[in-house]
C-alpha cells in the first residue's frame, strides 16, 4: 500500500488527483493541505481524509516525508523560475527519491505518447517541421475569474500567465521530443478582458530553433462564439512522412490521408504519471517525465518570457540567469 500526501489544490488539481486515487486498491491518501480556504474544502471532500495544519506537518509525517526516501508526483507547472527548478533537480539528485512530473494533457494522450515512442525508437527520423497549438476555449460569458482566480494572480505568485499555465504542456512535449533548442523567440498577448485587466497574458507564440528545423508553439486560452473546450492539434513533417493530429476529434491524417486512430495505435496505451512513479519506485528505474526534463521546460519558458519582454528578441540557451524576468 502506497501512502500519499497531497500538497496544494491550485485550480482543483489536488482534488482531481485525490479523487482518482481514492478508488485504487494499492494507494491510500493519508492527508493533504491547501492554504486557500475554498480550495482546502474541495481537497478535503475529494480526499475523504483529514487536512493537515500546514505543509510542514505533511513533510514531517514519517509515512510521507521525502527526506525519509519517499517519492514525489509533481503536478505542472514545475517551478516559477529556473532557479527554483534547478533547486528541485538538485534536491531530487541529493535525496535519491523518484520524481515524476505530472503533465498529462499531451503526454497521456495515446496518439501523442505513441508518436513520442516512435521518434525515440528511431521509427521516425528527425523532423523538418513542427507546429503545436495547445490551449482551452470558452464561451464569452464563461466566469473564469470566479472559477480559476489563481490565473489572475501577479507573476510573483503565479509565475506567469497562460504561457506558464497552458504553455508548459506544449513546451514539455517539445522538450521531451527534441531536447533543448538553440534559441527561443516569443510574443504574448492579453486580448481577453479579464486577463487584460489583470495584466497577464492569455495567449502566446513561442518559436524554438533546433538548428535544422523550427518548432512553433501557439498556447493559451481564448473566447470563441462556439467553443470546443480544447485545442490540441499538432502538425509534424518528416522527410517523406507527414502527420496532422487532433485527438479530441479523433483526427489523424498521415501523408494527406485520413487514418483510423486505432489502426495507428495498434493497441498502444501510455503509462499514467502515477503508475510511472509506482513502477520507478518498485523497479528502481528512472522516470521518463523526470525533474531534468521538467526543468528544461522551465528554462524554455523563462527564455520565452525574456524574448516577449524584449519585443521578440532571440534568446540563446542555455540560460545563465535563473530568475523569472516577470518578477522585479
Amino acid at each position: 500500500m502506497t501512502g500519499v500526501g497531497i500538497l496544494g489544490n491550485c485550480c482543483t488539481h489536488g482534488a482531481g488527483l485525490a479523487a482518482s486515487l481514492r478508488h485504487r486498491a494499492d494507494t491510500q491518501v493519508l492527508m493533504g493541505f491547501e492554504t486557500n480556504p475554498s480550495r482546502a474544502a474541495e481537497l478535503a471532500e475529494a480526499m475523504d481524509a483529514p487536512l493537515a495544519g500546514s505543509y510542514e506537518e505533511i513533510a514531517a509525517n514519517p509515512q510521507l516525508a521525502a527526506a525519509a526516501g519517499k517519492h514525489v508526483l509533481h503536478n505542472k507547472p514545475f517551478a516559477d523560475s529556473l532557479d527554483n527548478a534547478r533547486r528541485i533537480v538538485a534536491a531530487v539528485a541529493e535525496s535519491g527519491i523518484k520524481l515524476v512530473h505530472d503533465i498529462p494533457m499531451v503526454r497521456a494522450i495515446p496518439v501523442y505518447a505513441k508518436l513520442k515512442a516512435d521518434i525515440e525508437a528511431g521509427t521516425l527520423p528527425r523532423p523538418i517541421s513542427y507546429a503545436h497549438s495547445f490551449g482551452m476555449n470558452f464561451a464569452h460569458d464563461f466566469p473564469i475569474t470566479a472559477l480559476w482566480p489563481e490565473r489572475f494572480d501577479p507573476p510573483g505568485v503565479s509565475g506567469g500567465g497562460e504561457m506558464t499555465n497552458m504553455g508548459c504542456y506544449a513546451i514539455d512535449y517539445a522538450a521531451a521530443l527534441f531536447g533543448r533548442p538553440e534559441t527561443v523567440r516569443a510574443r504574448c498577448k492579453a486580448f481577453w478582458d479579464a486577463y487584460e485587466q489583470a495584466d497577464v497574458e492569455n495567449f502566446g507564440q513561442i518559436v524554438l530553433d533546433y538548428g535544422d528545423f523550427y518548432a512553433l508553439l501557439s498556447v493559451g486560452k481564448q473566447q470563441l462564439d462556439t467553443p470546443h473546450h480544447h485545442t490540441n492539434w499538432l502538425s509534424i513533417q518528416f522527410p517523406n512522412k507527414t502527420f496532422l493530429i487532433e485527438p479530441h476529434n479523433g483526427t489523424l491524417i498521415i501523408d494527406g490521408g485520413q487514418c483510423a486512430m486505432e489502426d495507428y495505435l495498434g493497441g498502444y496505451q501510455p503509462e499514467g504519471s502515477f503508475d510511472e512513479l509506482l513502477r520507478c519506485i518498485r523497479d528502481d528505474d528512472q522516470p521518463d517525465s523526470d525533474a531534468k526534463t521538467a526543468a528544461l521546460g522551465v528554462e524554455v519558458l523563462m527564455a520565452a518570457y525574456r524574448s516577449a519582454l524584449a519585443d521578440g528578441k532571440e534568446i540563446a540557451l542555455p540560460l545563465t540567469d535563473g530568475a523569472n524576468p516577470l518578477v522585479a
